[in-house]
């Protein structure tokens, strides 16, 4: 068997290499400009943590525990591949006679991926085991953590309602220990429960039913960028009532972030427009195609704007971001290998004429 735990590690460091490949261009732009946030943003996970050990408010720490949770489900999602070797999967019956070296090699992955759950783990382990039970709140916080991780590997339908119960759960759970446990008795439930298979309407082929038969067929790209936004917006509410002296600098960050996600939808989504050119155009769909491609990534740009506008109240400045959005999609579509830079120059410059003149 240890050929096998052999076989997944490498398996697994391939498709990390890959996808840290694909990552490449806006990872390299965001460490960048940002280098100087990324010590704060280390101690910015174990702070978020702390205040699950120690809090003033209720209803923040409840705010904190949803958001990693989210934001550790998008990480596991696009790392879940590796983990679990998806594209060799039905081979590994062929090398095992049960499931337990499938699964521990899962789980042993997983952890090696798991970051925030090992942050937390590093968290327990420097305030020491014997006085954890004077904050048993962060122990069950890291089983619901695990607990997470696992039904995104194994029932992937359940996250999705687990993560509803859990946004739902945040404005109606009085208390945190109640928060942790509400989650915990769905996650029980909902892993027992059947899936349910929809029947989706199949409407005829044109520009707008064409969209939903992409986001259907590839859900990711829409999801990960939506479940980005809605971190970063509630990084900036609970900032709100943080520091409230510093929300409009991290206003005018929130929003340049949201419109790079969303601007480069258009990278996934150009190879089932011009990528098959050719087809569209014996159809007379091509021209119509290129103008929903442009409504869609705008519709969305300007939805992601006001969204962030409206919760943080952000000031009339930000309107440059949106100003700013077409040069950014023109940019994508003529030359996408430059869109970082372009991105790069217009935050760097937003954020210059703010600090010196506003």
């Amino acid at each position: 068997m240890l050929h096998y735990y052999q076989y997944r590690y490498r398996a697994c460091r391939v498709q990390l290499a890959v996808l840290m490949k694909q990552l490449q261009q806006f990872s390299m732009m965001l460490i960048t400009l940002f280098f100087i946030f990324i010590p704060q943003l280390i101690i910015g996970v174990f702070y978020g943590l702390g205040k699950l050990v120690s809090f003033d408010s209720h209803h923040l720490a409840i705010k904190v525990a949803f958001g990693f949770l989210l934001l550790q489900s998008l990480l596991l999602q696009a790392l879940k591949p590796a983990i679990t070797d998806s594209a060799h999967r039905a081979y590994h019956r062929t090398l095992l006679r049960g499931r337990l070296h499938q699964v521990a090699a899962d789980w042993i992955l997983l952890l090696g991926c798991h970051v925030l759950f090992v942050a937390a783990l590093i968290l327990a382990v420097c305030i020491g085991f014997d006085k954890l039970w004077q904050a048993p709140q962060l122990p069950a916080f890291m089983l619901l953590q695990w607990c997470f991780a696992l039904i995104l590997l194994y029932r992937p339908q359940a996250l999705v309602s687990s993560l509803l119960v859990a946004f739902t759960a945040v404005w109606l759970a009085p208390s945190l220990p109640i928060y942790l446990a509400v989650i915990a008795l769905w996650l029980a439930l909902d892993w027992f429960r059947p899936e349910i298979k929809l029947a989706l309407p199949q409407p005829s082929l044109n520009p707008a039913s064409f969209w939903y038969y992409v986001i259907k067929t590839s859900p990711w790209m829409i999801v990960w960028r939506a479940g980005t936004s809605l971190i970063t917006l509630w990084a900036g509410l609970i900032m709100a009532k943080e520091r409230p002296d510093l929300l409009h600098y991290y206003t005018l960050v929130i929003l340049l972030i949201n419109q790079l996600w969303w601007s480069s939808l258009y990278l996934d989504t150009d190879k089932h427009v011009t990528g098959r050119r050719q087809f569209w155009r014996s159809l007379d769909l091509y021209p119509q195609l290129l103008r929903s491609q442009s409504l869609l990534i705008y519709g969305l740009c300007f939805a992601s704007w006001l969204g962030a506008v409206v919760l943080l109240n952000g000031e009339l400045f930000n309107l440059a971001v949106l100003v700013s959005t077409p040069l950014l999609v023109w940019t994508v579509t003529y030359h996408p290998r430059r869109l970082a830079v372009v991105w790069g120059c217009i935050s760097v410059a937003l954020m210059m004429f703010k600090v010196l003149f506003i």
